[in-house]
C-alpha cells in the first residue's frame, strides 16, 4: 500500500489587526478557511510580519474557540 504524502505546510502571514494572508494564493484567510484547512489535513504555520515570530499556536487557539 502506498504511503500517504503529507500536505505541504501552508505558510501564512499575520498582519496588524490579526489579519491572516496566504501569499501562495494571494488572498486573506478567514477563521472558516483555517478550520477547513485543518479538516483537510493541511499543516499550518503563521508568522507575524512585524516581529517575525511564530504565532501559529496563538492564531489556532484563538480561531478554534
Amino acid at each position: 500500500m502506498p504511503k500517504k504524502r503529507p500536505q505541504p505546510i501552508l505558510q501564512l502571514r499575520r498582519y496588524a489587526g490579526s489579519r491572516l494572508y496566504d501569499p501562495g494564493s494571494k488572498t486573506y484567510v478567514s477563521a472558516e478557511d483555517l478550520e477547513r484547512f485543518r479538516a483537510e489535513g493541511h499543516r499550518i504555520f503563521v508568522r507575524d510580519v512585524e516581529t517575525g515570530q511564530d504565532v501559529t499556536a496563538a492564531c489556532m487557539d484563538r480561531r478554534m474557540h
